[in-house]
């Protein structure tokens, strides 16, 4: 049996805001990776059996909504903003860091932290979990692994009027995307659950981005473990 998992705020990691291709971005200094933004990705897939378990349900109507969630989802904070985050605490993001725009600012292997909610992100856990299944994960924290589980569900509705800050902004549309990710080694069970809303017009401008930082985090005894351990 999976223990119960005691939910606590997290400091924010990172703030926020680089740029993006044909749209005006506010916050100033998000960016949209392109190819990210029109990759097609499965609106549904659950792999419920076995120890390394995840579960996506992506909901929007249309191809219109489909574009404007890929593009939300596609949204990334900036990198130097994170990366001055990330030494200001002397937090380990891993060399991989290098060569992909950053979702995180925390945490390597099974430990990292997102600190926004990307297709990055998505990508990053679900490809855990599939070599985790293959028996193809070969870092050392993989050795003790009892369990991971990866939840992740996304969603798009127009919206006739918003209000953003003290303006009322008609005909938009508000991606809402929420990620739970957890595990257990055989000492520890932490999990990590985030939640981001971006407002977008039509054409596909982001307005805001909300949400990002506000990681929780939470640990609890392994189920499982040893009373010498």
């Amino acid at each position: 049996m999976r223990a119960f998992l005691l939910i606590m705020p997290l400091a924010l990691l990172c703030a926020a805001p680089t740029m993006a291709a044909k749209a005006t971005i506010i916050p100033p200094g998000y960016f949209i990776d392109t190819a990210q933004a029109g990759a097609k990705r499965p609106a549904d897939r659950v792999l419920a059996d076995g120890d390394f378990t995840l579960s996506i349900h992506r909901h929007c109507d249309g191809p219109l909504g489909a574009r404007l969630l890929g593009i939300a989802e596609a949204t990334y904070p900036p990198r130097e903003r994170l990366i001055d985050r990330a030494i200001e605490m002397q937090s380990e993001i891993g060399p991989d860091s290098s060569r992909t725009p950053l979702w995180w600012c925390d945490g390597a292997g099974v430990g990292r932290l997102p600190y926004a909610i990307t297709a990055g992100a998505l990508t990053y856990y679900t490809k855990l979990i599939e070599r985790l299944r293959a028996h193809t994960f070969r870092e050392a924290s993989a050795q003790n692994l009892l369990w991971t589980d990866l939840a992740y569900r996304a969603s798009i509705t127009p919206r006739d009027h918003y209000y953003l800050g003290d303006s009322l902004i008609a005909n938009v549309y508000i991606a809402e995307m929420s990620l739970s990710w957890s595990f257990d080694d055989g000492i520890f069970a932490p999990t990590a659950m985030a939640h981001r809303m971006v407002v977008l017009t039509r054409d596909g401008t982001v307005l805001a981005v909300e949400g990002d930082g506000g990681t929780q985090t939470g640990v609890s005894m392994s189920s499982q473990r040893r009373p010498d351990r």
